[in-house]
């Protein structure tokens, strides 16, 4: 069995981030790459990959909103799904984020899954809970409970801490107070490629794909 064989061809939303651009790497950049092919979408510009094996990597721009309905049918043809996607609450608004991150991100899901996509691995967050008073988190734990009731063959479930890394690290709260927090074991952080590289190694464990259909795995650091 060949490792490329349980991550198979591969759609990356959410390719532009920091978490995605490295997934992508990740997924293509080894000497045996672990993917047969990766399509990848940004939701504002078009993901670009200049690494090993090229030839499998092809760079989509389109909005989510638009890959949930009218350019639906290039969700065909995959047997995994990798979704890391997020917008600030001052950008979109509280309706705009929560479209974004249940709405959207759901009916891309589903149409993945009736298309025969078998694999789903999603980024969430540390307390994703669909019953918590913080609307992030409750919408976290949404999305959590309801990619499970789409019964792909394999969800992974990814809860990160505090993310830094890359434009993570420009803001005040990245460059001054989370460092502090995590030094006083308030909070705990991890790195974006280390959040990608994990993706990728639990993505082509071969031992894990052969579960049976249903079979549910999440992933935390805190």
């Amino acid at each position: 069995e060949r490792m490329e064989d349980a991550v198979g061809s591969a759609v990356v939303l959410g390719a532009t981030g920091q978490t995605g651009s490295a997934l992508v790497r990740g997924l293509l950049a080894g000497a045996t790459p672990m993917a047969t092919r990766v399509v990848a979408y940004g939701n504002s510009r078009m993901p670009v990959y200049d690494g090993p094996n090229q030839h499998l990597f092809t760079g989509i721009q389109a909005a989510l909103e638009d890959l949930a309905g009218p350019r639906m049918n290039e969700l065909m043809g995959f047997d995994s799904i990798f979704i890391h996607v997020g917008t600030q609450r001052r950008k979109a608004g509280l309706e705009g984020q929560i479209r974004l991150e249940f709405d959207n991100t759901l009916a891309i899901a589903k149409a993945a899954k009736g298309f025969g996509c078998k694999n789903c691995h999603i980024v969430t967050s540390t307390g994703a809970n669909s019953k918590s008073s913080i609307t992030y988190l409750r919408t976290k734990g949404r999305i959590e409970e309801s990619l499970q009731s789409l019964d792909f063959k394999r969800l992974c479930i990814y809860r990160p801490a505090a993310l830094f890394g890359g434009d993570r690290t420009s803001g005040f709260f990245h460059r001054a107070m989370l460092p502090c927090l995590s030094t006083l074991g308030l909070i705990q952080r991890i790195h974006v490629d280390d959040v990608a590289r994990a993706m990728c190694l639990i993505a082509a464990d071969q031992s894990k794909w052969r579960k049976k259909a249903g079979a549910i795995e999440i992933y935390s650091n805190s």
